[in-house]
């Protein structure tokens, strides 16, 4: 009778190992799918910002190329564009120094 009990204490000690060893199998996967999951978020999102960053670059390089384009076009039409553009960067100061005899910048003295 005593070695039915001590039998039955062997095999529910076994069994509970059991059902521990597969709670902790079932942690560990759940971990990793956790662990997975993020990485595949964060690949994804890195993914997305280069693709944002490359689609800004292009539409700000076409912009730019548009801004040229125009301004091309602007000066084929009227080429005092150059001292409007000289003009408005002007900050109003002259130069203190001078080279005897060389130009006044953006002054014409006629």
């Amino acid at each position: 009778m005593l070695a039915e009990v001590e039998v039955q204490k062997l095999q529910q000690n076994a069994e509970r190992e059991k059902v521990q060893a597969q709670i902790t199998v079932t942690q560990a996967n759940a971990k990793a799918n956790a662990v997975r999951a993020e990485a595949q978020a964060n690949a994804d999102a890195t993914r997305l910002n280069g693709e944002a960053r490359a689609s800004n670059i292009k539409i700000t390089g076409e912009a730019e190329a548009a801004a040229i384009e125009a301004r091309a076009k602007a000066l084929g039409t009227n080429p005092n564009l150059v001292t409007l553009v000289q003009a408005e960067k002007w900050n109003g100061v002259l130069p203190t120094t001078m080279v005897p005899g060389s130009a006044v910048p953006f002054v014409s003295v006629k």
